[in-house]
């Protein structure tokens, strides 16, 4: 995993990585900006009423929660953003580290596309479902966090470079025999959707990441 997570950071000044990395930064930069202004006007909606001192109160409370709620939520989103331009990430990889690889069928990449987006969503939902605990739970919150969006990075991004390359049952098998690794890989790239600067590459660092790990697993147990 350390290997993996080290030639995608070490790759991203690479020309073949330029044009995924600057369309990463731009769509995760509009991305954060979009979901920032929404969550700010939904808790200012929620809580403003005609009371003066009201008003006062939710644009306070709308600008220290809003930057909070927007980077619990970040990660759920990017994902959904992420299936549109995973593609050209994972051929960057590919074509540098593993050049030899066959093209994969394009309906293959569509049924792909589809899941991630699906994923996305389930995650937007469960972080929405754990909002209340993020914000009344200091620690635990931590905890909650890493688990929950390192399982949803993890799955996302060995789905991604995975079922390009193999059927689902194939895939199923070797995430059952790996999953840990993935899992663990998932947590670090969510932990680093909450330093400042770095969350905008996270995505593609975490993708990178996958395909190192799955070319490696599917060459050391072949399905």
């Amino acid at each position: 995993m350390v290997s993996a997570l080290t030639r995608a950071f070490a790759q991203l000044p690479q020309p073949e990585m330029r044009g995924p990395l600057i369309r990463s930064l731009v769509w995760a930069l509009l991305v954060f900006a979009a979901l920032w202004v929404v969550v700010a006007g939904v808790i200012h909606a929620m809580l403003a009423r005609q009371e003066h001192w009201i008003e006062l109160l939710a644009d306070l409370l709308g600008a220290f929660a809003a930057p909070v709620v927007t980077w619990l939520l970040f990660p759920s989103v990017v994902l959904m953003i992420l299936s549109f331009y995973a593609e050209a990430i994972i051929v960057a990889v590919e074509r540098r580290y593993y050049p030899n690889l066959a093209t994969p069928p394009t309906a293959r990449r569509m049924a792909n596309l589809w899941s991630g987006v699906r994923l996305a969503l389930i995650g937007l939902a469960l972080n929405l479902v754990a909002l209340p605990l993020y914000l009344l739970f200091p620690g635990l919150n931590l905890i909650l966090f890493l688990g929950l969006n390192g399982y949803l990075l993890g799955r996302e991004y060995f789905d991604a470079v995975a079922l390009r390359r193999v059927d689902w049952r194939a895939a199923e098998r070797l995430w059952r025999r790996h999953r840990p690794r993935f899992l663990l890989t998932g947590m670090v790239v969510a932990g680093l959707f909450a330093l400042p600067v770095v969350n905008l590459v996270a995505p593609i660092i975490g993708l990178a990441a996958a395909v190192h790990l799955v070319e490696r697993f599917r060459e050391l147990d072949p399905i």
